[in-house]
């Protein structure tokens, strides 16, 4: 289907106007679900954006599909995976069911211009391996403490190596690292989607959209644990698995400024100790798959320049 851009919406924002279009591409009506549209404008409206790392991702998706889908007969379209791209980040908004004001302290420590190792607030220290309370006094905000104040009513999903399993903890702002706060959106973003699946957000595309952490052992949908249809386990697996690795690889070469060569290896060491750790198991399988997609990405180091322009 040739894809024809609306004539008669009226936008408030070029933001809005830009996440309106790259839904309707996907052949998803984003206005019809207010709640969401409004946090990914928020998130679209950030400097250096996590909507437009998105953007990225789904044309990475796009590119990639004709090897992606190999010679099988999916149900799963390229739209539904790109779609899911779209949706994977929006927990960066922050939880489901909280006002604007918590949406945006939230969104300030996502913020992409914030929290920079390279700052000389951090001492050549990396933000994500220091505790939340000592990376927010040397980031010292202006909502700080408030931003403090609201945090220690959350929770956090941290893997647990002999339970195999990420658990829930209160979080504890001198005990938790940023890295793990940060790694709390797709639990986020699994709260936000579930509400809203219907004919036109079906189940698959949110697991895959919160399941982009599966190698840090997060698995806000227990994917990789249980689903009782094994073909739906299969088919969502597949998908999961290329989208962590898209994101992995669009943070490593816009986020690090890495190489697509250096991206790769970061990546396959990622896989490997995510195996070691028993992260990702089904005796060698899912990592096998994890290896068969990220040689695909291997293959086309012309995609950074799909990132580049972004």
């Amino acid at each position: 289907m040739q894809y024809e851009k609306p004539q008669l919406k009226k936008f408030e924002s070029k933001e809005e106007a830009y996440v309106f279009e790259q839904f309707h591409r996907v052949n998803f009506q984003i206005e019809k679900i207010p709640a969401l549209y409004e946090r990914l404008v928020e998130l679209n409206s950030m400097p250096d954006s996590h909507f437009e790392d998105a953007v990225s991702m789904a044309k990475i998706v796009d590119y990639l599909w004709d090897e992606i889908k190999g010679g099988k007969d999916i149900k799963f379209t390229k739209d539904k995976l790109k779609l899911a791209c779209l949706f994977h980040d929006i927990g960066k908004s922050g939880p489901a069911k909280v006002d604007h004001r918590k949406r945006y302290l939230i969104e300030t420590l996502f913020n992409p211009k914030l929290f920079n190792p390279k700052s000389e607030k951090f001492q050549g220290k990396r933000p994500r391996d220091l505790s939340i309370d000592k990376a927010l006094d040397l980031e010292n905000l202006p909502e700080k403490e408030e931003i403090k104040e609201y945090l220690q009513a959350l929770s956090l999903h941290i893997y647990d190596p002999k339970l195999k399993k990420a658990k829930e903890e209160k979080l504890d702002l001198k005990k938790h690292k940023m890295i793990d706060l940060w790694r709390e959106h797709d639990y986020w973003t699994r709260d936000l989607l579930k509400d809203y699946i219907d004919d036109q957000l079906d189940e698959p595309v949110a697991k895959v959209a919160s399941t982009h952490h599966a190698l840090d052992g997060h698995d806000p949908w227990d994917i990789d644990g249980f689903i009782s249809d094994e073909s739906v386990a299969i088919e969502v697996i597949d998908k999961y698995l290329i989208l962590t690795l898209v994101d992995k690889y669009q943070a490593w070469v816009d986020r690090s400024g890495l190489s697509h060569e250096e991206a790769i290896e970061k990546i396959k060491k990622e896989i490997t100790e995510s195996k070691d750790a028993k992260i990702i198991n089904h005796e060698g399988k899912v990592y096998d798959k994890f290896i068969k997609y990220l040689e695909i990405i291997k293959k086309h180091p012309e995609i950074t320049e799909i990132i580049k322009k972004k």
